[in-house]
């Protein structure tokens, strides 16, 4: 299995007309359709971060809504508010224990505008005792393969005193099930005699451990700087883009047109910001450069921001920062194995960059072409390129070597 694969499963829910409503999405680690042995909640962190901060949620749903799982432990965390609640569904577990603290943060994400659904429902005790949970409470699955017939009856006599409450009958697997759920006024359907759940594959970009413990001592020493964190993010391809991927997934707009890493920040904000990066930490923290021809990729995308940048800043060019994310970006097709149309949709980055990445000639063409050039030994073109831009080559050299060593400085800390 390649090492900076993504697997994600999702399976769909569909309406009683038979349109899709909504998909659950499903943590898988490979092409295995079977949940692995892996702690509910860093399945769920690893979910979230694998739709929303590298695949992208659209490609994942096409726009229709997603049922994810959240544990107790999950729910108590802030960091995921900031989601868009008309893209997810909170699918609060079974063994989720109902307390007044628990509804404190059901009526938050209520308030927030999310739908909530209950898992696996059987009638217990808990739910009796805290019956308010019924008026935050927008749909309610019944497992229709283990719930017996009594137990089923008992679900839909009860929530006749919730009327607004929408039933999903789960785990549907014949044509006698179905025909049951309908009789039985469930609205929503899931399970095999309809689909069963697909794979979807993508890659992942793999990440600088060294940096990620760089952020954590930020994060520990109560920083407030701005720029020391863009400093440190701008030195890592993998948090590069999924910090732009989050602005997208964010519940509210903003400006789309993203030129540097701190603008990124402060549209944020600093404490969503790091918010979001302490789950990320959570979920990439550990993982290790394997994979040769992915290391190469990185260090070359490193080498060229940091070119683009240092020629930029020779020529006295105000938007340095968009040369930086123009010269990181520039091979992120190759590092991800898939088409820049898919890819430059999912990022808000500024017009000049994605012009520049598309193919389309900016200002910052010509340099990402002398760039290029010298990468490739075409002295000609270094020539040609290097005349027409005035840039002398004693000091092209010079910039070449500062951006090598700084590239090869930050995968000496990676390996």
């Amino acid at each position: 299995m390649d090492d900076y694969s993504i697997f994600i499963g999702r399976q769909p829910i569909l309406s009683r007309s038979g349109d899709i409503y909504a998909y659950e999405l499903l943590y898988r680690n490979s092409e295995e359709n079977y949940f692995p042995d892996i702690n509910p909640e860093q399945a769920t962190i690893s979910l979230l971060i694998n739709t929303f901060l590298s695949v992208g949620i659209d490609q994942v749903t096409s726009g229709a809504r997603s049922f994810i799982n959240f544990s107790g432990e999950l729910l108590a965390q802030d960091v995921f508010m900031s989601l868009n609640p008309d893209q997810v569904v909170i699918e609060i577990l079974e063994d989720v224990e109902i307390t007044p603290a628990l509804l404190h943060r059901l009526r938050m994400f209520k308030e927030a505008g999310f739908t909530l659904a209950l898992d696996d429902f059987i009638l217990q005790e808990q739910y009796v005792t805290y019956s308010q949970l019924f008026e935050l409470v927008d749909i309610i699955k019944v497992d229709f393969m283990q719930t017996s017939i009594v137990e089923k009856h008992r679900i839909t006599s009860f929530l006749k005193n919730y009327p607004s409450i929408i039933l999903l009958a789960e785990k549907i697997e014949t044509e006698a099930d179905y025909q049951l759920a309908l009789k039985s006024g469930y609205d929503l359907f899931q399970g095999y005699f309809f689909a069963k759940p697909d794979i979807i594959k993508s890659a992942e970009i793999p990440s600088n451990t060294l940096i990620h413990m760089q952020i954590i001592d930020y994060f520990q020493k109560g920083s407030q700087s701005v720029n020391q964190l863009s400093d440190l993010i701008m030195r890592d391809v993998s948090i590069s883009y999924k910090l732009l991927r989050f602005i997208n997934s964010l519940a509210f707009d903003i400006p789309r047109q993203i030129s540097s890493i701190k603008q990124a920040i402060m549209m944020i904000g600093l404490r969503d910001t790091k918010k979001w990066l302490q789950v990320l930490m959570l979920h990439d923290l550990g993982k290790d450069l394997k994979d040769g021809r992915v290391k190469a990729l990185i260090e070359l995308s490193l080498r060229r921001a940091r070119a683009c940048e240092l020629l930029a800043k020779y020529k006295g060019k105000a938007n340095k920062d968009e040369y930086f994310l123009t010269g990181m970006f520039s091979l992120i097709d190759a590092v991800m194995r898939r088409k820049w149309e898919d890819i430059l949709p999912l990022l808000s980055l500024s017009d000049i960059i994605i012009d520049t990445l598309n193919g389309r000639r900016t200002e910052i063409t010509p340099y990402l072409q002398l760039i290029k050039a010298v990468e490739s030994f075409d002295w000609e073109q270094v020539e040609q390129l290097s005349g027409e831009l005035a840039i002398p080559k004693k000091e092209l050299s010079s910039i070449f070597l500062q951006a090598m060593r700084w590239s090869q400085g930050i995968e000496e800390e990676m390996d």
